[in-house]
């Protein structure tokens, strides 16, 4: 009979940790958009490797300033910021949402800025910013 009682009791408190240890979850019926525009970091044993969204719409840093300086010396930081500024949040979304910059080809890129620096009409200064940002993007883009 004690035994009995001891097999009950030793089940029980099994069962109990196990209910009590599962993660409750809900769910709802709207949905949030997630947003691939933000990178975000993870810190190992290394340096800070920063996770670039898929569309390589992205705060340009100094990586992107060093690698867009191997062929335009002349670049800056705040220029390429001025570009990301330009493309993913004033002149071009003011005709269509900004488009993945991995997908087009590098070669394809100035012809595509040419025509819609016109369109978008901002100043050479500016078009020369959203260039240049979109090649600093293109240059550290993951293989």
């Amino acid at each position: 009979m004690k035994t009995n009682k001891l097999i009950l009791l030793t089940a029980s408190a099994l069962i109990i940790v196990a209910c009590s240890s599962r993660k409750k979850t809900s769910t709802t019926t709207t949905s949030t958009p997630t947003s691939t525009t933000t990178p975000t970091s993870t810190v190992s044993s290394g340096p800070v490797m920063v996770l670039k969204p898929n569309d390589g719409i992205n705060v340009p840093g100094d990586q992107e300033l060093a690698a867009i300086q191997i062929q335009h010396k002349d670049a800056t930081l705040a220029q390429l910021k001025e570009g990301y500024e330009l493309y993913s949040k004033t002149a071009c979304v003011g005709c269509h949402e900004a488009k993945n910059i991995y997908k087009r080809p590098l070669e394809q890129w100035k012809d595509i800025v040419d025509d819609m620096a016109m369109k978008a009409q901002i100043t050479e200064s500016q078009k020369d910013a959203v260039y240049k940002y979109v090649l600093a993007i293109k240059a550290t883009q993951p293989k």
